[in-house]
């Protein structure tokens, strides 16, 4: 099966560019020429057009479908034309988060800030028994109005979907079968466990630690050595690579990284809640009648004291 080109339609999808490529799929900028808008439309590589991926983005479409929360990318539709399937979601503008740390890491306020949003995203899927299995920066998009979203949920289980493994044989094999990415993954997974909510509470910590220190805990590029540094839990706590990091920040991070699962935070509502104090400092305090009156009093203050002056001076 050839790619689609830009330019094409796809239903009443007009592809207008292209936005990236993943393991699984390719991702277009389209107009919906029915209802005037623009969406991204994902539809599944060429090299993966087999029955497996299709089952994958038919149950992505469902997983999406039955989530509805600020910080998850919403479905639209899904459907096949002329033998392609595609699935049509809201269109998020902005940067994914791994255009955003390729300078430098990101203030405690900002990693506050984005970390909550990601945690409040993971606790709406968790709370319907889904786990996202792939969380990562390249998997989530950042507007410039400082909003986050969850995106790309091709490799999620449900209940309606769900898998007997994360993975598939034995040995060096397993490994290379164990779906999402590698330097991510919990080290549970790497084991051959099932994914539960904890492992992307795990994925969750990685992406905060890059976001506090500007680089990845686990980065051998050696795969054995990067799995083995997981599984015992070896990398440099975030405060010591970069000591302006809040130190409660510091401790929510460790606590999301631990190798043992049940010493993490349970699920994205318990990472929430460690993290909304910290989000709540940094957020602008909303200004009430109280600050109005005292703002008017200090205005008055200040007339009278003018005056008072000013027929000082004429004295």
């Amino acid at each position: 099966m050839q790619p689609l080109a830009v330019g094409e339609t796809l239903a009443h999808y007009r592809l207008d560019s292209l936005l990236g490529k993943g393991g699984m799929g390719v991702v277009y900028l389209a107009e919906d020429t029915r209802l005037q808008r623009r969406v991204a439309v994902k539809v599944l590589s060429p090299e993966r057009f087999d029955e497996q991926s299709r089952d994958r983005l038919h149950a992505e479409a469902i997983i999406l479908s039955s989530l509805s929360h600020p910080n998850v990318a919403t479905v639209f539709d899904f459907g096949c034309e002329d033998g392609v399937d595609y699935l049509v979601m809201e269109f998020v503008p902005g940067v994914t988060m791994d255009e955003l740390l390729r300078d430098a890491p990101l203030p405690n306020e900002r990693v506050a800030a984005l970390g909550v949003q990601l945690a409040h995203g993971l606790a709406a899927a968790h709370a319907s028994q889904i786990v996202h299995r792939d969380i990562k920066p390249g998997n989530l998009r950042v507007t410039p109005d400082g909003s986050l979203k969850i995106l790309d949920f091709g490799v999620a289980t449900s209940p309606a979907t769900r898998e007997a493994s994360d993975t598939t044989g034995t040995g060096a094999e397993c490994v290379r079968a164990v779906v999402g990415t590698l330097k991510y993954m919990a080290p549970e997974r790497l084991r051959g466990a099932v994914a539960d909510a904890r492992a992307d509470v795990f994925a969750a910590g990685v992406v905060l630690y890059e976001m506090a220190c500007g680089r990845a805990p686990f980065a051998d590029p050696h795969p054995i050595r990067l799995i083995e540094s997981i599984l015992n839990g070896q990398f440099s706590r975030p405060r010591k690579v970069n000591p302006q990091l809040d130190p409660s920040l510091d401790l929510i991070i460790l606590h999301a990284l631990n190798a043992d699962p049940a010493a993490r935070y349970r699920n994205g509502m318990e990472l929430a809640a460690a993290l909304e104090p910290l989000a709540e400092r940094s957020r602008p305090r909303r200004r009430g009648k109280l600050d109005l009156l005292r703002d008017r009093a200090d205005a008055l203050l200040s007339v009278g004291f003018y005056k008072r002056l000013s027929v000082r001076f004429l004295v």
